[in-house]
């Protein structure tokens, strides 16, 4: 029999990139975020970038150094988010410990960062503009698992902006070096407020954390997967 005549039975696929990532038990592969799994898939591929407005602000605020933006209220997330945010000059977008006078006021404060004048703007539309408008951004992950490194990590480095994070225990297997801030390495949020402070009013040292010119997501997979 000829190979292109042959009989093959389809293989089956099955992705699974929630935390915590379980098998059906019927798959010949099984694609999820964790490298120890038969294919990888992280959540800085291009799936997770599509439609929003990126534009990066070439000007940081001075006076207020962290964004935050979160709608789902998770009561942990939610203390350690407050815990942290209650020490330094912040914008908090979204439901969840919102100061900026309701949801939509991302728009009002940076008009440049509406994406289609003809379509009524969602939420996620100027996330990253937003964004690049801040030296920081918070960003804590819904579950502090191994390998489960989010869009809320790349969209904070795909803005320009230092993300402040609180997640996986091996995040820096994800990301360029010095490129993050490590919230989990400080004594107190005391602490990591002081280093922040210190950081943002030092030109020269937040240059170092600062990879966006240098960060490029296909690179950081190409790099992975060599």
């Amino acid at each position: 029999m000829l190979l292109s005549e042959a009989q093959w039975d389809p293989l089956r696929v099955y992705m699974d990139l929630e935390a915590g990532r379980k098998r059906s038990g019927l798959e010949d592969i099984f694609i999820s975020y964790h490298a120890e799994d038969d294919v990888q898939s992280t959540y800085a591929g291009a799936l997770f970038h599509n439609g929003r407005n990126y534009h990066v602000s070439r000007r940081k605020n001075n006076d207020t150094l962290v964004y935050w933006s979160s709608s789902r209220c998770l009561a942990q997330r939610n203390q350690l988010a407050k815990s942290f945010l209650s020490l330094i000059p912040h914008h908090s977008f979204g439901k969840c410990l919102n100061n900026v006078g309701g949801l939509d006021m991302a728009l009002s404060l940076y008009p440049e960062c509406a994406n289609d004048a003809s379509v009524k703007p969602k939420w996620w539309d100027h996330l990253h503009c937003a964004m690049s408008h801040y030296k920081f951004v918070l960003a804590i992950e819904n579950t502090a698992m191994e390998s489960y490194v989010t869009e809320k990590l790349f969209y904070a480095l795909d803005s320009g902006a230092v993300p402040i994070y609180f997640g996986a225990p091996n995040v820096h297997d994800f990301v360029p070096p010095h490129s993050i801030i490590d919230g989990t390495k400080f004594s107190s949020m005391q602490e990591l407020a002081s280093y922040v402070k210190t950081l943002a009013n030092d030109p020269v040292a937040y240059r170092i954390p600062r990879m966006e010119k240098m960060w490029r997501f296909g690179q950081l997979w190409k790099d992975s997967c060599s």
